[in-house]
């Protein structure tokens, strides 16, 4: 036999099977994931309209008739409060025995609802313009995410 062929049939030969298999090989579970979430924002509402001045109160009004919340019938019924009338010392603050506080911080929705409530006893027209203004109005002080 010669040289070249012992190796050729070596080659060619399959190799020993118990050869073949790896060594079987211990492997430790993964640890769990941990996934953090952040801390849930605090839900605020976009206007605090339950403690409001008149004047932020048309600023607000004026941004929702911009951005096309409000309608220009709306705008015109809830957006101009009459304490930021010039004459109002003299007329309705005359009647009523108050002056003017454009500035104080008060609940302006809360005196709309009342107002809409006079609207609907009386039959006023524009009862239909004040309801969904209000209810425009009642979304804004609304938590939001």
């Amino acid at each position: 036999m010669s040289l070249l062929g012992a190796l050729t049939r070596r080659i060619a030969s399959p190799p020993d099977a118990k050869q073949a298999e790896p060594a079987p090989v211990m492997t430790m579970p993964a640890p769990p994931t941990v996934i953090a979430l952040p801390p849930p924002r605090e839900r605020r509402p976009r206007h605090d309209l339950r403690h409001i001045s008149p004047r932020r109160f048309a600023e607000i009004t004026h941004e929702l008739y911009v951005e096309g919340s409000l309608k220009w019938a709306e705008y015109q019924l809830v957006g101009f409060p009459s304490e930021l009338h010039p004459a109002y010392d003299t007329t309705i603050g005359a009647l009523t025995g108050q002056k003017a506080e454009p500035n104080r911080p008060r609940d302006l929705l809360a005196e709309w609802e009342n107002r809409l409530d006079f609207m609907r006893r009386h039959a006023d027209p524009a009862v239909l313009v004040a309801e969904r203004a209000l209810d425009v109005l009642r979304r804004q002080a609304e938590p939001r995410a």
